[in-house]
């Protein structure tokens, strides 16, 4: 769908679930719907197409071959940021998710030919302890990282937790009535405080992946990035699907319901109770707890089922992303100072292989 001389038009088809998404996101535009929306709505009438059809449309424009057997980690970025920065600032987000569950079918094959890319492989693979980077984003967080006092940090944390839930318990009425103001107060998952710090690895010509894959920048750059040395003896818990996800939250569970329905709610449509881990806990048994690019691809933003009576969400949380909770560092030097761009802009003209262009 594009917009040609302020009308719309139809250059590819459009299914009546993603036409209605549209009008439902932008109904309080002042200026909808734009010159032509009307007549775009009543094209083909008789069966509008499924979207399943147009994602298999779409389908048929990726060399399955070619990227089975992609070997080059850089030219797949654009892929994960395309997918991951700002989707939960994304005022279409849920209606999209909806959108793309109707076409997995037509996806999968892209989806096996991925998974067997070489060029993914580390997607799937533990945090490497030799090669941990944290990224000072400017004179908000300047470097170095802190490298000790993670207890004391993790103790402000849970206090602000619970002062949290008891401040969202007078607040807005849950379900929200359609009149009722929007409410949002903490939505992220893992421990956010002064003192703790969370990681990404180094690849080849990127000295973190949080430089390009970030879910939510906390600046624009010009950056610092810092290697963090971690004790080789480092307990680490991998989070690489639902199921890793899940026994953390059931071994160390800590509710917080009050303060994370609205937004989870309105992201998954669960009513009920939230858990997340109590990192307090957690700490005592793991020194890191680290969420893979699979890991965050397959679990993130949904209602996971734990303990027969609750769910829990990953959100917040980076791909490849370690949150570390006991004082593991034993050193940090400043690894470069990246001037080069961040986020989708840093990766967004590399060339797509794997994609055969219409003619």
């Amino acid at each position: 769908m594009v917009l040609v001389g302020g009308r719309c038009a139809r250059r590819e088809p459009v299914s009546g679930a993603v036409v209605a998404s549209i009008d439902k996101v932008n109904a309080d535009l002042p200026n909808w719907p734009p010159p032509g929306w009307a007549e775009l709505k009543r094209q083909d009438p008789a069966r509008p197409p499924e979207v399943g059809e147009i994602i298999a449309h779409h389908v048929a424009d990726v060399d399955l071959g070619v990227l089975a057997v992609l070997d080059d980690i850089g030219l797949l970025l654009p892929v994960l940021a395309e997918a991951v920065n700002d989707w939960a600032f994304c005022d279409d987000a849920v209606e999209a998710a909806v959108v793309l569950e109707e076409g997995t079918k037509a996806l999968a094959p892209v989806a096996a030919a991925l998974a067997r890319a070489p060029g993914a492989a580390w997607w799937w693979s533990p945090a490497p302890l030799g090669a941990q980077r944290w990224v000072a984003w400017g004179d908000n967080d300047p470097g170095p990282p802190q490298l000790t006092g993670v207890i004391d940090a993790l103790g402000d944390w849970s206090a602000k937790e619970a002062a949290s839930e008891d401040r969202a318990a007078g607040m807005v009425p849950f379900p929200p009535g359609p009149h009722d103001p929007r409410y949002s107060g903490i939505w992220w998952t893992p421990p956010r405080a002064i003192g703790l710090v969370g990681t990404t690895r180094s690849l080849p010509g990127l000295p973190a992946v949080q430089l390009a894959i970030c879910e939510d920048f906390p600046g624009n750059g010009p950056v610092e990035v810092w290697g963090c040395a971690v004790d080789p003896s480092a307990r680490i818990y991998e989070v690489d699907g639902p199921a890793a996800w899940c026994g953390l939250v059931e071994a160390y569970p800590r509710e917080v319901t009050l303060s994370r329905r609205h937004d989870w709610w309105r992201w998954t449509g669960w009513e009920g109770r939230w858990l997340i881990p109590d990192w307090v806990e957690v700490a005592a048994r793991y020194d890191g707890v680290h969420l893979s690019v699979a890991g965050h691809l397959e679990a993130s933003y949904r209602a996971l089922p734990v303990d027969g009576r609750a769910c829990t969400c990953i959100a917040g949380w980076d791909p490849d992303e370690t949150i570390w909770l006991t004082d593991v560092f034993t050193g940090a030097a400043l690894a470069s100072y990246w001037e080069d761009g961040i986020g989708t802009n840093l990766v967004s003209r590399r060339p797509r292989p794997w994609m055969n262009e219409r003619s």
